[in-house]
């Protein structure tokens, strides 16, 4: 009971924190979607969404995303969604795993200055990794015919025109957003007691040791993958202020840090609003492999603009 109540209170902080911030967005939204700019405002995007197969539109919930947080996209994305056609799972699918790379990026970027990384290489790698992950996933769907069932969107908008309807329905959404967010809270309460994580972290350890990468920077990078950024950032940050990382070990951490974080939670938010659970997790994690290795494998020439602070 204890640990409901705790998960509860942890849920009710985050939620009034996002909440902030994702009231004056759905207003915006509303006031866009009035003024008839949403289809103007989609246009600078438009092609990289049609690269990965996805409405023009959708690109002001990944703005939302990269400027806010992830849950401000998913906000943006529910008040849009009487606007859009009907979504598949696998174009839900390749849209959260663009936004599992790339969101957050004001903060996380930031974040990764502070460690020691270069600020501007680590925006560009998690702009072109979301862009190029979404690519590769949406051809392999598209081409293999898998997850083409309309994605069950949950809380998705109903279409109205009168303002009062409207507002009743953000209510109701809000209402369910803080209860979504407790439920994960508890969730992950209750998979760390199943030790998932652990599991994880056994499973993904030896994958990172063939990258070259040491083994204290593995243990901080498998903190980061299973708790979240801010927690391995934050022993990440610690260890290269002592110099007990070289140089090489904190760029490939915070490559894969920024790529790759809080595997289990951001996971399941997306596959709520219709992506694949393994298509998000299985997807993600091989690409974040393959791009570790890709920087691990071309440090020498990487190191000059990547690995030193801007």
């Amino acid at each position: 009971m204890k640990n409901i109540v705790d998960c509860w209170r942890d849920g009710h902080k985050v939620a009034l924190g996002i909440f902030r911030f994702l009231i004056p967005i759905v207003v915006i939204v509303k006031i866009l979607e009035e003024s008839g700019l949403i289809p103007y405002l989609s246009i600078p995007l438009g092609p990289v969404m049609d690269l990965v197969g996805l409405p023009a539109e959708m690109s002001l919930a990944w703005i939302s995303c990269i400027l806010v947080s992830m849950y401000s996209g998913l906000m943006v994305l529910i008040s849009l969604s009487p606007q859009l056609p009907d979504l598949s799972v696998a174009q839900m699918t390749v849209f959260g795993v663009m936004v599992l790379i790339a969101h957050s990026l004001i903060l996380e970027v930031r974040i990764a200055g502070q460690c020691g990384a270069s600020m501007s290489f680590q925006l560009a790698l998690r702009l072109f990794s979301g862009i190029l992950a979404a690519f590769l996933l949406h051809l392999f769907l598209d081409g293999a015919g898998l997850l083409q069932q309309k994605a069950d969107i949950l809380l998705a908008a109903e279409p109205t025109a009168d303002l009062g309807a409207w507002l009743m329905q953000q209510i109701i959404t809000l209402m369910e957003m803080y209860a979504i967010i407790c439920a994960v809270m508890l969730l992950q309460k209750v998979l760390d007691t199943l030790r998932i994580s652990e599991f994880l972290g056994r499973l993904l350890g030896p994958a990172l040791r063939l990258l070259g990468v040491s083994s204290k920077a593995v243990s901080i990078i498998l903190i980061g993958f299973t708790m979240g950024l801010l927690y391995g950032s934050g022993i990440l940050i610690k260890s290269a202020q002592e110099g007990s990382l070289s140089r090489r070990d904190v760029l490939c951490s915070v490559s894969l840090l920024g790529l790759s974080h809080s595997l289990i939670e951001d996971t399941i938010l997306l596959a709520l609003v219709g992506g694949s659970l393994w298509g998000l997790l299985g997807f993600r994690l091989l690409f974040t492999l393959v791009m570790g290795a890709f920087i691990n494998a071309f440090y020498p020439a990487l190191e000059r603009f990547a690995a030193s602070r801007p």
